[in-house]
């Protein structure tokens, strides 16, 4: 089951990167020809964007991501759900590709990469 987006951390995605994942499985027989196959029915998406977290103080928006990010999602182990980021309407189930990075102060850019699932 996906966990939640943490209430109190915004979902104002930017500076979003879309790229289809692999689906074709090619096999080459002894012969020399070759055949293609889907994996799935429709290919998962890969997405990288960014969000602005605001970290002033302890229970800052940053913090409260931290926080959720080792906690509940066990360091991005879990799948989550989070805002569709193509349609924009309802949620979506996505996991993470690797750890996120913040850069800046009190105004932080965290950058994510992941799949839906």
């Amino acid at each position: 089951m996906a966990i939640a987006w943490p209430e109190t951390v915004n979902t104002d995605a930017y500076g979003m990167e879309l790229v289809p994942s692999p689906n074709v499985e090619r096999i080459e027989f002894e012969s020399g020809k070759g055949r293609s196959y889907l994996k799935n029915s429709v290919a998962k998406k890969t997405f990288a964007f960014m969000l602005t977290m605001i970290d002033d103080g302890v229970g800052s928006e940053y913090r409260t991501f931290v926080s959720w990010w080792d906690l509940t999602l066990l360091s991005g182990s879990l799948s989550f759900t989070f805002p569709d980021l193509i349609t924009h309407t309802g949620l979506t189930e996505y996991e993470m590709m690797g750890e996120y990075s913040a850069s800046g102060q009190v105004r932080k850019v965290v950058q994510f990469q992941v799949r839906e699932m």
